[in-house]
C-alpha cells in the first residue's frame, strides 16, 4: 500500500476546466459563451439537442459557475472530498463517479424545472460528500470519517438553498447528487456485507476521527520539510527512503539534542518516523479532533480499523541516544502487524 497522496488528479483536471470556464464566460455573465455547455440550447426544446449528437451537454453544465464565491465554494470542496476518494478508490473511480453524478444531477435539474439556465459543480460536490459520509459511517475500513460540524453545516446549507432566501439555485441538482453519492454508499457497503460496527478507539474518540483535511496535509508537509532540510541539498533524496529518514532523525537529535527544540520541531520528528511505519506497513494517516487540538494517527485497516499513537520524540531520542533506533523501529512494526483486535 502507498502512502496517501495529497492531491487529487481528478480533482485538478475538474477544476482547471471549472476554472478555465469561468474566466471564457466572465463567471457567467457573458450566457452567450456558455450556449454550447447548457444542457438544452436555449432555442430547442427538452432534450433535441442531446438526441442530434451534443451529448456532452448532459455533463458540461458541472462546469458552469456563476460568480467567484460560487465557483470556490465548490472546487474548495472538490479538491478536499475529492482528495478522500481517490486516495481510497482511485482515479478511475473517482472519474466515473463524477460522470454519473453530474448526469443525473444535470438531468434531473432540468426535467424538473424545463429552465437550461443553471450550471455548477454542486450536485457532484453533494454526491462526493453523502458518499464518504455514508461509507465512512457503515465501513471503517475505508477511514473516511466525517466530522459532525462538517455534516450538520452541508445539510443545513442544503436546506437553506431550498427555502429560496439565497436566491436561484439548482436545488434538485443538490438533491439528486445528495441521492447518488448515498445510494451508491449503500450498494458498496451491502456488496461488502458491511454494516455499522464498533471501532477500537474509544467511543468518544470515534465520533471525532477524521481523514485528513488539506490543512493536515500542509501542516505535515511543513513539518516534513523541516526535517527533509537538514539533508545538505546533494543528499535529499535520501530521505525518500525508510533508511534515510531514520538516518536524519538520528543526526538531529544527536547534533541538536532533543531537549533544545522547540515543540513543532520535536512533532516533525515523530511525524517522520511514522511515515516510516507508513512506508513499511501500508498504515493510513487520520486525525483525532477534540475540539481542542487536532491529534496526528495511524490507522490499520480493518472492520474496524486499528489506531496507534504517533511514537513519542521523548522514546525516539532514547533510541537514538541508545544507538537502537532502528530496534524502536522493527519493534514498531511488529508491534503493527500483530495487533488484532481484543475479542469479545
Amino acid at each position: 500500500m502507498t502512502q496517501a497522496k495529497n492531491y487529487s488528479i481528478v480533482s485538478i483536471a475538474l477544476i482547471a476546466m471549472s476554472a478555465l470556464v469561468a474566466l471564457l464566460s466572465s463567471f457567467g455573465t457573458l450566457a452567450e459563451s456558455l450556449r454550447i455547455l447548457f444542457i438544452s440550447d436555449p432555442d430547442q426544446s427538452g432534450f433535441a439537442s442531446v438526441f442530434s449528437g451534443q451529448i456532452w451537454r448532459l455533463l458540461t453544465p458541472a462546469f458552469i459557475h456563476f460568480g467567484p464565491m460560487h465557483l470556490i465554494f465548490n472546487l474548495l470542496w472538490v479538491w478536499d472530498l475529492g482528495m478522500v476518494i481517490e486516495n481510497r478508490k482511485g482515479p478511475g473511480f473517482y472519474l466515473s463517479f463524477f460522470v454519473v453524478a453530474a448526469v443525473i444531477s444535470n438531468v434531473a435539474q432540468y426535467l424538473l424545472t424545463s429552465n437550461p439556465f443553471f450550471g455548477g459543480m454542486s450536485g457532484v460536490v453533494y454526491g462526493l460528500f453523502s458518499y464518504v459520509w455514508m461509507r465512512g459511517r457503515y465501513d471503517p475500513a475505508f477511514n473516511g470519517i466525517m466530522r459532525k460540524a462538517t455534516v450538520n453545516m452541508m445539510l443545513a446549507w442544503f436546506v437553506l438553498c431550498w427555502t429560496g432566501l439565497l436566491g436561484p439555485i439548482a436545488n434538485w441538482a443538490h438533491t439528486m447528487g445528495l441521492v447518488v453519492g448515498a445510494v451508491w454508499a449503500y450498494l458498496e457497503c451491502k456488496s461488502l456485507r458491511l454494516g455499522q460496527t464498533s471501532a477500537s478507539l474509544p467511543a468518544n474518540k470515534v465520533q471525532s476521527l477524521e481523514y485528513f483535511s488539506t490543512a493536515d496535509i500542509l501542516k505535515a508537509e511543513a513539518l516534513r520539510s523541516w526535517v527533509k532540510d537538514q539533508y545538505l541539498p546533494e543528499a535529499r533524496q535520501q530521505f525518500d527512503t525508510i533508511d534515510g529518514k531514520l538516518k536524519i532523525i538520528t543526526a538531529i537529535i544527536q547534533q541538536k539534542g532533543i531537549e533544545t527544540l522547540p515543540p513543532h520541531e520535536t512533532q516533525a520528528l515523530e511525524i517522520v518516523f511514522a511515515d516510516a511505519l507508513v512506508q513499511e506497513t501500508g498504515l493510513n494517516w487520520a486525525v483525532i479532533d477534540d475540539d481542542h487540538q487536532r491529534t496526528f494517527i495511524l490507522l490499520k485497516s480493518g472492520t474496524p480499523p486499528l489506531s496507534f499513537s504517533l511514537v513519542p520524540a521523548t522514546r525516539i531520542a532514547e533510541a537514538v541516544k541508545d544507538g537502537k533506533l532502528n530496534e524502536l523501529f522493527q519493534t514498531s512494526v511488529q508491534t503493527i502487524r500483530n495487533s488484532q483486535l481484543p475479542q469479545t
